[in-house]
Parts: structure tokens; C-alpha cells; sequence
């Protein structure tokens, strides 16, 4: 299903059921014409500068619908992983983050390169909201969930298009992870909210960070609901430690404790 086809208000609840989130599913929209800001009349500039995680924790918890230009962000990260700046070169030659991250300036300088944004010189301009109030047409929807949300994620993710699912971290900045490589690649981007995310945008010690193209979050669903009817629920059920699994398993795959196929 096309995203422009996507009824997200109803998408977002779907997905709330299933998963049970702890707070909304984020919308992200790129604009090339930062007029556009002015046509959606439910949004807010901050007052001040912050970092885009923080805008995104204000927007998954307040329930608001912010947007900006690179001038919203605090520089220079920020508005260089969106695609709304350029990267300096003190930050491009590794000067930044030997700082504090990296003993060594080569090994800084490697991780920029390495880091994934959104090109630069397309857009000027974003919008961050909840989904569940069908806001816009994201181009791409971040999720917040703990391990066992994000398993059952995955598994819906590989279930009609399985291949090994790959996930990265380039360590501080992982709004690289979640958002660059969900947005460019158009892959579900799963990483662990790194310490800046934390310290500043609120993800909590059990939280990691999903970006979802817009273009797969039908299908997702779909497999959700799917293996919702085949047993594969959150939160997840506890079998006994101390109890042999082989009834369970049997009831499902039908082999014996010897490992066979059990006879019908």
C-alpha cells in the first residue's frame, strides 16, 4: 500500500494495540520549500534552539506537531544528519569528536565519513508529528520500544520478505542509524539511543529506536496482525525455567523430545 493510500490515524492505533508503545509513533516530512511550514496549521517553532532528539522526545510524549529550518536546530550535528547544512570542516577532519568520543583524530575523521545523512542542498525544511493524527504523509516513522517490542517488530518486518536483518551503530549520533539510513536506504533502521539521545532527548535505559520507510509500514502491520493470530504477541509469555519445553514446542512443530517429527 502506498503511503498517500495509509489511513495513519489508524495505522498508529493498530500498531499501539499490537506492540502496546509507551509513547506515539513520529512522522518525519523533508520539505524543499520551507514555506510549507506555514500551510499545517498545528505547528510549533521552539522558542529556542534544541537538538533534534529533543524535538522528537517532545513530539512522542507532548503529543505536538513541531517544525523548522536548520536555524530550529542547535549546530552544527544536528542540521548536517537532515540534509539542512553542510558539515564543517572542523567536524568533517574529526576536530569534534576526538574531543570527547575518540582517542584518536583519524578514527574521528573515519566516523564522519562513516556516519549516514541525508544528502545535502535538497531540503530546507521538516516536520515532526505524531502519526495518529494523520498530520501529513511521512516519508519515513520512528518507533521507541524495549528489546522484547522490537523483536516482535523484526519478526513482522522479516515475515512475506525474510533476509537477514542488519543493524548498525556508529556510537554517538545514532539519529545517523535510525533516521539516515531509514531515509536514504528506505530499510527499517533499528539502533540503540546513543548517550547524547539520552542526556538530551530522554530515551530511557530500556529504550531502542526504529525508523520504518513509509512505504513498508502497511505491510508491517499486516505481518503484525498476522502473527498476532499465530501466537507471537507482546509482551511476550513466560514459559517455566525449571519446566521441559517440549510440550509447548510440540503443540506447535509437533516433534518428540527425541527431536522427530511426531506421528499425527
Amino acid at each position: 500500500m502506498k503511503p498517500e493510500d495509509v489511513k495513519w490515524s489508524q495505522w498508529t492505533r493498530q500498531m499501539e494495540h499490537y506492540l502496546r508503545l509507551r509513547s506515539f509513533p513520529v512522522g518525519l516530512k523533508m520539505l524543499e520549500d520551507p514555506a510549507e511550514l506555514e500551510h499545517n496549521p498545528w505547528v510549533r517553532r521552539t522558542p529556542e534552539k534544541l537538538t533534534f532528539c529533543q524535538m522528537i522526545t517532545i513530539v512522542r510524549t507532548f503529543d505536538w506537531t513541531l517544525g523548522g529550518t536548520s536555524d530550529d536546530l542547535v549546530p552544527p550535528i544536528c542540521a548536517t544528519m537532515l540534509g539542512l547544512a553542510e558539515v564543517p570542516e572542523w567536524v568533517a577532519d574529526g576536530t569534534m569528536r576526538n574531543v570527547v568520543w575518540l582517542e584518536k583524530k583519524q578514527d574521528a575523521a573515519s566516523c564522519e565519513a562513516g556516519i549516514q545523512r541525508i544528502p545535502y542542498g535538497k531540503y530546507r525544511a521538516f516536520l515532526l508529528a505524531p502519526t495518529a493524527y494523520d498530520p501529513f504523509i511521512p516519508d519515513i516513522v520512528m518507533l521507541y520500544g524495549n528489546p522484547a517490542q522490537m523483536s516482535v517488530l523484526v519478526n513482522a518486518i522479516q515475515f512475506d520478505q525474510w533476509e537477514r536483518t542488519v543493524f548498525y551503530s556508529v556510537g554517538e549520533s545514532s539519529c545517523s542509524d535510525v533516521i539516515g539510513r531509514c531515509f536514504v536506504d528506505r530499510v527499517p533502521a533499528l539502533s540503540i539511543p546513543c548517550y547524547g539521545e539520552r542526556r538530551f532527548g530522554h530515551a530511557q535505559d530500556d529504550e531502542l529506536a526504529m525508523g520504518l520507510p513509509s512505504e513498508d509500514c502497511a505491510r508491517i502491520l499486516k505481518n503484525l496482525e498476522t502473527l498476532y493470530k499465530r501466537g507471537i504477541r507482546y509482551p511476550i509469555s513466560q514459559y517455566g525455567a525449571q519446566v521441559s519445553p517440549f510440550k509447548a514446542l510440540a503443540a506447535v512443530y509437533g516433534f518428540s523430545e527425541s527431536g522427530s517429527k511426531a506421528k499425527p
